[in-house]
């Protein structure tokens, strides 16, 4: 087999099954090298590296496993079941695609369509961000798009704000950088779409590793930060996931979460670090916090959803 063969099929981000002169390796399509292909295991994320004159025949007609399920309103995107726990994760940040099929909009500031990206910051874009992180949200945008899709999909919604689960009766405008005038309650038994508590977040971001970052000790190797993001979100998935199959939960965009700052009940807790940051922001041990309403550039979500 060739990589001129290869590429001709199989496009990076594919899952394939490759039979090779010693065995078979089902894997997600990372990257075309000169002399191999570059693949992750769908199960534990770590990377493999087949020779193409290894490999015998190929088939992408591949069935996920029962860990990895699809968010229905976006095959694209999906949740993977994390073990020892109840709840599957987000395998990416929320994307550009799915925010927009849910809240009509997509208030992302990294997209060709804002005149205010400089020139560097558009020639480092993908020329189509659908597959980029949503940021430019509140943690009250979060909450809100959760509901929205739980709705979608006929679930439970998680969220209430003064008994009501409807996110158009809070009387909330989304991504106008207000705040929802009542507390935010959340229902954690119900089967709908949340943010993940900070515990829940650590779990999926350490599995059973003991990583600087999540699912290395090489931030180049797992994620997008100050040094190698050209100032700009990338599309997810691009880099190694982590031992439970998750990506980027060490930089492109700060994640929030549930909990807010004891000191400070307006604020909410966000983890992982951004393309924007140093890489000590990027470790999995820290947390930083934002006033629930703020808006940035580096600001977006992981969904989390209980196990049926």
């Amino acid at each position: 087999m060739t990589r001129a063969e290869l590429e001709e099929d199989i496009s990076i981000g594919d899952t394939v099954k490759i039979t090779t002169k010693s065995g078979e390796f089902t894997g997600r399509v990372e990257a075309f090298g000169e002399s191999a292909v570059k693949l992750t295991n769908p199960e534990n994320g770590k990377p493999k590296r087949i020779a193409y004159d290894f490999i015998m025949e190929y088939d992408t007609d591949i069935a996920p496993g029962s860990d990895v399920i699809s968010i229905s309103v976006d095959s694209e995107s999906k949740l993977v079941a994390i073990p020892g726990t109840k709840y599957r994760m987000g395998q990416t940040q929320v994307t550009q695609r799915l925010y927009k099929k849910v809240m009509g909009v997509n208030p992302s500031y990294f997209q060709h369509s804002n005149d205010n990206l400089d020139a560097e910051q558009r020639d480092a874009l993908e020329c189509n961000t659908a597959n980029n992180p949503v940021e430019n949200v509140s943690w009250f945008d979060a909450v809100c798009f959760c509901n929205k899709l739980s709705i979608m999909e006929g679930l439970t919604p998680a969220y209430s704000v003064a008994g009501e689960t409807v996110p158009e009766n809070w009387g909330y405008t989304p991504h106008q950088g207000e705040s929802i005038d009542s507390d935010v309650d959340c229902d954690f038994s119900a089967n709908g779409y949340r943010l993940p508590t900070n515990d829940e977040w650590d779990k999926a971001a350490n599995g059973d590793e003991s990583y600087t970052y999540s699912g290395s000790d090489d931030l180049d190797e797992v994620g997008w930060y100050d040094n190698n993001s050209n100032n700009v979100t990338h599309p997810v998935a691009q880099k190694i996931a982590n031992e439970y199959g998750l990506y980027d939960m060490s930089g492109n965009v700060v994640e929030w979460v549930w909990e807010s700052y004891p000191d400070n009940p307006a604020s909410r807790f966000d983890r992982g670090g951004s393309y924007y940051d140093y890489a000590d922001y990027c470790e999995v041990s820290i947390r930083f916090y934002y006033d629930a309403y703020n808006r940035g550039y580096d600001l977006g979500f992981r969904l989390l959803r209980p196990q049926d």
